[in-house]
């Protein structure tokens, strides 16, 4: 019997290439390890006798997969339809040498089963393989026999194994061939290829949603199945509790539910308006028996973002506060979407950075300034400059209104006293509240028993330039309370003073005479009269009170003190002088204590 080796066998790649094709089921290349950048995990370094597609790695769904019927076909023994690769279509002449061997490797529809592509110049009447562990301390063989011709002739054809049920686990196979044709010539080959025979996910119904993310569609929902296919069983199992990975700008994660399937929501943090498009994609970590771990991507797709107008319409232009009044706007941010503004619910607001709110399902919001304005000013409301608070679905924008603020007047009644002639004292100053004296410089002064009700305007003054005053008021009435008060003009409301207390009682001298008139020179001159003090609204004799009587000569300025006289108890007095001269005579009370001065009328006497 003749044999040779596979050693000298010449094999050809292009039929080795076309055999070790990826798979129809999607699966992931192994080596991964859990934090790998996915496209270095997904192009690892193939393992001897595979021969993976150039620059699509291993286990990416593929547009054709994508769009695949969701209901996977689950692998069968044996498979369905022609498996690749095709015969070498060159068997040696009848009589002239061994089997030759060309492409070995996985089933590409189904990792459970082993293809041997085999020629000879007489028809092949067994093939059988030899399946060494790669990996452990004590590596375990498997034998395989069985194999069956499934594409071209006994004599230049490819067989196929049974399912490899026997094999004791997971994991990478060495692989040595045994051929032998109908005329007695064998060949075995040693180490021809290694496979790889591990779980395998399979996916269904898959979908990523919406087609566009924009401001009515701003959450990315991604659904679908996964099942992993046993290649030693032949068996498919939902993959439950599997945890997910999703990518949408920001990492999310997420875990299968018991059949497999997965359905997750989630809201990708645009980087400003400025985003023109979001990666979305879904994946996960296999651990291998090797102690490696393979990256499996379950979908992705690229979703454009549209970015929609957006306005601001205030319900006012401008407002009229009060000084002391904090400013305040209100109004509705709108977005144009399919031709028409609607509402923005959710977006936030703000004016000049210290007021800010968010617009409710109407698009509506209010907002205040926190701070009082001393002036005239123009707010800018606008959808936030913050990053984390804008919305990136909307373009930013902004409006503007008027504040005209009537300000505030002031006036500080300093310092004031009541003398005992019933002067008031008033020294104070006045301004607004934007720091500038009032236009309208008048002020009044009022008068209150009380200091709650009844303020009566006694007269009105005008203060300096300089919002200063410095002034002297005679009251009637001694006793109460007294105020200053400004009417205001139109940016400047209506100002009160603080309001001052004082308490002295005001007296009097009533009918006072100086008689007989007129009077002969040398005769004497009478002088009488009553002094009383106000008790409450009514006026009391001011009994035992001393009263002096003065005298202005005709034609002079000067006044002359004749003398004094005190009152009896009923505050009635009479004193008696000699006529000299014309002249005026006068009564005068000089009070102490809380009273006030009285002064009589004057009388004038004329005398001959």
């Amino acid at each position: 019997m003749r044999t040779r080796s596979l050693a000298s066998v010449a094999v050809s790649a292009a039929l080795s290439a076309a055999l070790l094709a990826a798979p129809a089921l999607a699966y992931a290349a192994d080596g991964g390890t859990p934090g790998q950048d996915p496209a270095v995990a997904a192009t690892t370094t193939p393992t001897a006798g595979s021969t993976p597609t150039p620059d699509t790695p291993t286990g990416v769904p593929s547009d054709a997969a994508a769009d695949a019927p969701s209901d996977t076909p689950t692998p069968s023994d044996p498979s369905s339809g022609d498996p690749a690769p095709d015969p070498g279509g060159s068997a040696p002449a009848d009589g002239i040498g061994a089997p030759v061997f060309g492409s070995v490797g996985s089933d590409p529809s189904d990792a459970g089963f082993l293809t041997v592509a085999v020629s000879s110049d007489s028809a092949i009447t067994e093939v059988s393989a030899e399946l060494t562990e790669l990996h452990g301390a004590a590596p375990a063989t498997v034998t395989v026999t069985g194999f069956t011709l499934v594409s071209g002739t006994p004599q230049d054809g490819v067989w196929r194994s049974p399912r490899m049920s026997q094999l004791p686990s997971y994991g990478g196979y060495d692989v040595t061939v045994s051929a032998q044709d109908s005329d007695g010539d064998s060949t075995s080959a040693t180490g021809v290829t290694t496979v790889d025979v591990e779980p395998k996910p399979v996916f269904a119904d898959r979908s990523i949603s919406p087609a566009v993310l924009d401001v009515e569609h701003t959450h990315v929902k991604l659904s679908g199945r996964i099942s992993l296919f046993d290649p030693i069983t032949g068996d498919i199992s939902p993959l439950a509790g599997k945890e997910l990975s999703v990518i949408a700008q920001y990492a999310y994660s997420a875990v299968t539910a018991a059949d497999g399937s997965y359905a997750i929501d989630v809201a990708p943090r645009l980087n400003g308006e400025n985003a023109k498009s979001v990666a979305v994609s879904l994946s996960f970590w296999i651990a291998n028996p090797d102690g490696t771990n393979t990256y499996v991507l379950v979908d992705s797709k690229t979703l454009p973002v549209v970015v929609s107008p957006s306005r601001i319409r205030l319900d006012h232009s401008s407002v009229r506060i009060k000084y002391g009044v904090k400013a305040s706007s209100s109004g509705i941010v709108e977005y144009l979407y399919g031709g028409t503004w609607r509402p923005a619910k959710g977006v936030a607001v703000e004016m000049d950075y210290y007021a800010t709110a968010t617009s409710n399902a109407a698009g509506r919001f209010a907002l205040t300034y926190p701070y009082l304005l001393s002036g005239d000013t123009t707010f800018t409301v606008q959808t936030s400059l913050d990053s984390y608070l804008d919305d990136p679905y909307l373009t930013a924008s902004h409006a503007q209104f008027k504040v005209d603020v009537i300000n505030r007047t002031s006036i500080c009644f300093c310092t004031s006293w009541l003398d005992e002639y019933s002067d008031l004292h008033i020294q104070g100053s006045m301004n607004g509240s934007d720091a500038k004296v009032p236009p309208n410089r008048k002020l009044y002064l009022q008068q209150s028993a009380d200091g709650k009700s009844g303020w009566k305007s006694l007269g009105w003054f005008t203060v300096k330039s300089n919002g200063t005053f410095n002034l002297d008021a005679y009251v009637a009435v001694p006793k109460g309370y007294w105020r200053l008060y400004s009417t205001g003009s139109s940016d400047y409301q209506p100002g009160y003073s603080n309001s001052v207390h004082f308490n002295r009682t005001a007296t009097r001298i009533t009918g006072f005479n100086a008689g007989p008139e007129p009077v002969r020179k040398g005769r004497t001159v009478t002088t009488t009269g009553t002094v009383q003090k106000l008790s409450g609204t009514k006026w009391v004799a001011f009994g035992k009170q001393r009263v002096y009587i003065l005298f202005q000569a005709k034609g002079k300025k000067a006044w002359t003190q004749l003398g004094s006289v005190k009152a009896d108890s009923h505050g009635r007095f009479t004193a008696r002088f000699t006529a000299k001269q014309d002249g005026t005579w006068v009564g005068v009370y000089l009070a102490s204590g809380s009273y006030v001065d009285a002064e009589s009328y004057h009388d004038y006497v004329d005398v001959r």
